[in-house]
């Protein structure tokens, strides 16, 4: 234990709540499903459904400026 102390600096810890949050929205946008934690099969619940090309397209414009983001914070 840490005693209430951080692994990291704080603005490390900052970086790495703003990756965690983009990486929810991302899995948000895509339609990762939730993992299943009751039961024995503990796993991935259904498939995610194939999207249009619009949507696709639209997606790779958001990847497109999440990893510009990425990179400006973790340069």
């Amino acid at each position: 234990m840490t005693g209430g102390s951080l692994y990291y600096s704080p603005k490390k810890v900052c970086q790495i709540i703003v990756a965690c949050c983009m990486l929810h929205n991302l899995a948000l946008r895509l339609q990762v499903p939730f993992l299943q934690e009751d039961g024995p099969d503990v796993g991935l619940v259904a498939a995610v459904e194939p999207v249009d090309s619009e949507e696709e397209e639209a997606e790779a414009e958001d990847i497109d400026n999440q990893n510009n983001i990425i990179m400006q914070y973790f340069q």
